[in-house]
């Protein structure tokens, strides 16, 4: 029975202490997404998958769980990051667009010069 209590214990501070890394690794990941820095992000997120492994491995209840969940805010950090990963998906968006006008207005001149040359042979 003694050991049975231990685990039980054991898993609440485990569950803490994947809660805290879970937190930290979802400041790094803001972090990384505020500096561009791309392709940091899939090492990053492999990490914080393995967190999330290691959490539903462990015996807890609901309480337990959002008892964590709110002490650390990582409800807030998740809505931080969703928000930041949103504006940055946007901003690229919006980035990949104004590249796709640039590059059909180079094709648009590319193609006045070609004909320019045609008529100017024919002439």
């Amino acid at each position: 029975m003694l050991i049975f209590k231990r685990n039980k214990v054991g898993d609440k501070l485990n569950l803490e202490e994947n809660c805290v890394k879970y937190k930290e690794i979802t400041l790094s990941i803001i972090e990384t997404v505020k500096a561009n820095e791309y392709n940091k992000l899939d090492g990053i997120f492999e990490q914080r998958q393995l967190i999330l492994d290691n959490i539903n491995k462990i015996n807890y209840s609901k309480e337990e769980f959002k008892k964590f969940y709110l002490q650390y805010e990582i409800d807030k950090l998740d809505k931080i990051l969703d928000s930041e990963m949103n504006l940055k998906k946007d901003e690229l968006l919006k980035e990949i667009k104004e590249n796709k006008k640039r590059q059909v207005g180079m094709e648009g001149y590319n193609n006045l010069l070609a004909k320019s040359v045609f008529f100017s042979k024919e002439i």
